[in-house]
């Protein structure tokens, strides 16, 4: 198989194209290791990514929640118009390849408790375009251009290094920058809670996303997301951290996580193979795991 992954340098980008080294992997970003560099917010790059040879594609390039909604031009750029250049690319293309898109629960703004019933109302620029390409998705689908499947991906931790422009960065901040000797002042309050899943659990979602027979009639999945709060996150490392964690909550941070998800459950994603994280303390253990792995 020859196999396209947009946003191949980044967090889970990286950790795909790893996972489908068997594979012909072509990865796109901005910044290296990538197969090909290059900026999706330009038309012609983007429509240039599609062959008749490409087999599958896994869309991750996006400018995730706090960049899309200081820049709402670029956010839109990237994260809608350059997905539908990737989707005409598919249809100009003459094949159907599978279209595997990193969706986000940034769809659903207000509701604390999520299940596949949950309508969506997004309350950001980023959930907005989301959903928006999720509807494109489906309509490119029926119309035979692609297989599509999208995964509505909760707050995925923890990221290593350093941040990027996501309102969720704290969670994956909390727990990495104690481990690795640093104090954090974490911008929101104790109680605050997040719907979680480890990059281990969601890389096997990609894959699986991809492998699944039979996707049914709706094109997208949500995936289960663990309710976990800031107090938990730093309860689970603080044992054995040198570094502190002192709790100041940032106004608009947190006016912002107060309306996200705080816990996520799907009976179908369940139904349809897909794993959740365990618990908090999976999930560290599976970040510390892979950091041993990547430094070995």
């Amino acid at each position: 198989m020859r196999i396209l992954v947009t946003g191949a340098a980044g967090y889970i980008g990286s950790a795909l194209v790893r996972a489908l080294a068997p594979h012909e992997v072509v990865g796109t970003d901005q910044s290296a290791p990538a197969s090909v560099l290059g900026n999706l917010a330009y038309p012609q790059f983007a429509r240039s990514l599609i062959t008749p040879e490409v087999d599958a594609v896994f869309h991750l390039a996006s400018l995730v929640s706090g960049g899309a909604e200081q820049n709402f031009e670029l956010g839109t750029k990237v994260n809608l118009d350059a997905t539908r250049d990737l989707l005409e690319a598919c249809r100009l293309a003459g094949r159907c390849p599978k279209f595997v898109f990193a969706s986000s629960i940034a769809v659903y703004g207000g509701a604390a408790e999520v299940t596949d019933e949950t309508p969506v109302a997004p309350r950001l620029s980023y959930g907005a375009q989301k959903l928006l390409c999720e509807i494109l998705i489906d309509d490119y689908t029926r119309r035979g251009y692609i297989d599509g499947r999208a995964l509505r991906l909760p707050t995925v931790m923890v990221r290593p290094g350093s941040a990027n422009t996501a309102v969720s960065g704290w969670a994956s901040a909390i727990i990495r920058e104690p481990l690795a000797g640093r104090d954090y002042v974490c911008p929101v309050r104790p109680d605050t809670r997040m719907a979680c899943i480890s990059l281990r659990r969601v890389v096997e979602a990609l894959v699986h996303a991809s492998r699944i027979p039979d996707y049914g009639s709706k094109r997208t999945v949500l995936l289960t997301g663990i309710p976990v709060s800031a107090e938990q996150m730093w309860n689970a490392v603080k044992g054995r951290a040198s570094g502190k964690v002192r709790f100041q909550p940032d106004p608009e941070i947190q006016a912002i996580m107060d309306g996200v998800p705080k816990a996520t459950f799907s009976r179908r994603a369940q139904e349809l193979g897909f794993r959740a994280s365990a618990n908090i303390e999976e999930i560290i253990r599976e970040y510390e795991e892979a950091s041993v792995a990547h430094h070995g």
